[in-house]
């Protein structure tokens, strides 16, 4: 699944968008170089545990660790004590 980098933060936390909109939000590693607009393959998609994650704009692969709630579907409404989660068909979906 290839996702794009859309937002960095300086405590080094990187969202990356799908192009069927889910966002996955992981911490990088301290030796990671990510910028935004960078292309990732992202490995077996995942809700919870460990995300092997490629670069394909600046090569390198790296693996981070998705936590729980840390995997939003952009298409389902924002409401207060609602969840974003994907279901496993949205998130395996092309």
């Amino acid at each position: 699944m290839k996702a794009t980098v859309v937002k960095l933060t300086r405590d080094r936390v990187c969202e990356a968008r799908t192009d069927n909109e889910i966002l996955f939000v992981f911490s990088l590693p301290d030796a990671v170089d990510v910028g935004i607009a960078d292309l990732l393959e992202l490995g077996r998609p995942i809700l919870e545990g460990v995300l092997r994650v490629q670069n394909l704009t600046r090569g390198g692969a790296f693996e981070t660790a998705i936590q729980s709630n840390d995997v939003h579907d952009l298409r389902l409404p924002i409401r207060h004590g609602g969840s974003r989660t994907p279901t496993i068909e949205r998130l395996n979906a092309p």
